[in-house]
């Protein structure tokens, strides 16, 4: 969308874009509701809808940076959340979540103080400490648990937020990979470390699901040519294999791609078998006992706290919010409200499934993110489920639950997994329930979906009136967040202004399109 047609609100990672008629609608409600005011008019509107008010995001294309970042799994990205928002942060949100309390989730989605870096920014940072690593001090690492053996480094490849170095040992393939968590982007990147070893050593006791097997980790290694003090690590096997391409796998014989269908769910149906008293991520046991440790906290406030975190994230249209937050309470059962809860993988995408040229499951990787969550949102993939419109094919979904029906008569947990995500009847009222299960955690895995999925699969459901209509009298009938679209609008035009005189792009893209329009202009290209 070119600049006469779309206004961005909010921060840089935030990323959010009002339709240009929403915008409209809210202002001149906004001028109205400050005359109202001067005259002494009362606010009658409910406090909720001042809180978090949200407008429409149009273009999925505009939504927080790179595509490796909208790819954030969760809990990395409550994080960046909280300091964005400038809300007080959870004490130790990405690991363990015992310490949410009422008076936190209630803070949640207040406003930023100061524009965070932009996505050109924080890449500068990223690569200035990738390109600091120093090669033959990973080697060194390498040789420190390999009992001197011989070794080289062969590979290396970036992710989000960790620098992999592969290595071979001796005269064949590689054998390791040294992971080096990129500690300026993260928060508590040594408490993600120990909940990774946490939670992988706990599979490889209690399941079949093929992990990598870690060698070593620490924090005491020093890695770079020109930084000071020490980095942190992880040494693990490589798993043979490829990361799964899901254009292979529509375009694979039914054979295989059934049997991956097969695998994938026993995988999920050992995960539903791993349950828990309590929400939180797996740490190492301080006692040095095999058994992890979790932190309490119940599912119903688990469900407010990651509501409060999208509510805080977004721009959609503002009357969602209360659509959106019945919808979050009624995923979870009052019943099952204390648990048992269970162990899911939260990025459970194509790059994290290692598979063989016939796509048989060779390994799950990256399991930093992991923890217990309420039954109720442990759900498929969305990029099975068809929720994920970058990666939708809803033959895939019909597949796949064609092959979990089938594993059901030989297995009790695949049983399980069937009634607990389709239920045991074929009604819309079923269906519905299990659409609206699968919309709220695909929300969860990907706040920046949030209005595309409302649009989507909610709003004609939920709605007696088109979607237009519906924001139109909304922002009618509430002055409150007309005054807090005129708001956001300023805020936006502060922050596009701090763009141009700092010469900054929102994204790379952003950039991309700038300097070829420059270009354009130059030399006079159409």
């Amino acid at each position: 969308m070119s600049e006469t047609t779309q206004t961005y609100v909010g921060t840089a990672q935030q990323g959010l874009v009002i339709n240009p008629k929403t915008l409209d609608m809210a202002l001149n409600a906004g001028h109205a509701a400050k005359e109202a005011r001067k005259k002494g008019a009362n606010d009658k509107d409910d406090a909720s809808e001042l809180l978090n008010p949200w407008l429409f995001s149009e273009d999925k294309a505009t939504v927080l940076g790179s595509e490796e970042e909208r790819l954030l799994m969760q809990e990395e990205l409550w994080c960046y959340l909280f300091h964005f928002t400038g809300a007080p942060r959870v004490r130790t949100c990405e690991i363990n979540t015992s310490n949410i309390n009422e008076a936190e989730v209630e803070t949640l989605g207040s406003n930023a103080q100061e524009f965070p870096a932009t996505e050109e920014q924080d890449t500068r940072v990223k690569n200035t400490f990738i390109e600091s690593l120093d090669l033959d001090a990973i080697c060194a690492l390498a040789l420190r648990y390999n009992d001197g053996k011989p070794c080289q480094v062969v590979d290396s490849k970036n992710g989000s937020f960790n620098a992999c170095f592969f290595v071979r040992l001796g005269q064949y393939e590689p054998e390791w990979v040294v992971r080096v968590p990129i500690e300026p982007i993260l928060g508590n990147p040594w408490d993600k470390v120990l909940s990774e070893v946490a939670t992988i050593e706990y599979l490889e006791r209690n399941t079949w699901i093929p992990v990598p097997y870690v060698h070593a980790y620490g924090r005491d290694a020093e890695l770079t040519k020109n930084i000071t003090g020490t980095q942190m690590f992880l040494i693990a096997n490589v798993i043979r294999g490829e990361p799964l391409d899901k254009k292979l796998l529509i375009e694979a014989e039914e054979e295989h791609r059934r049997n991956f269908f097969s695998q994938l769910i026993d995988i999920l149906a050992e995960l539903r078998q791993l349950e828990f008293p309590l929400i939180g991520s797996l740490m190492l046991n301080p006692d040095g006992s095999p058994q992890p440790v979790l932190g309490p906290v119940i599912s119903m406030k688990y469900m407010a706290h990651q509501f409060g975190l999208v509510s805080g994230f977004f721009s959609p249209p503002i009357f969602a919010l209360r659509c959106m937050e019945r919808i979050f309470e009624q995923v979870i059962d009052p019943q099952l409200d204390k648990g048992p809860f269970v162990l899911n993988h939260l990025d459970l995408r194509g790059p994290n499934i290692i598979v063989d040229k016939n796509l048989r499951i060779q390994g799950i990787v990256d399991w930093e993110f992991a923890h217990t969550v309420p039954r109720q949102v442990f759900t498929p993939p969305s990029w099975i489920t068809g929720h994920d419109s970058i990666e939708t094919n809803k033959q895939m979904h019909a597949e796949f639950r064609s092959v979990l029906d089938e594993n059901s008569k030989a297995n009790g947990f695949c049983e399980l997994l069937g009634k607990e995500w389709y239920g045991q009847s074929a009604d819309e009222k079923t269906k519905d329930q299990t659409d609206m299960a699968f919309c709220v955690v695909h929300v969860l895995r990907r706040p920046t979906d949030a209005t595309e999925i409302f649009e989507n699969f909610l709003a004609e459901k939920l709605l007696d009136k088109s979607f237009d209509d519906a924001v139109s009298e909304f922002f009618k009938q509430s002055q409150a967040a007309a005054l807090e679209a005129q708001r956001r609008a300023e805020e936006c035009e502060r922050y596009r202004e701090y763009l141009r005189e700092n010469g900054l792009y929102e994204t790379e893209t952003d950039k991309l399109l700038a300097e070829s329009k420059a270009l354009k202009a130059k030399w006079g290209w159409e």
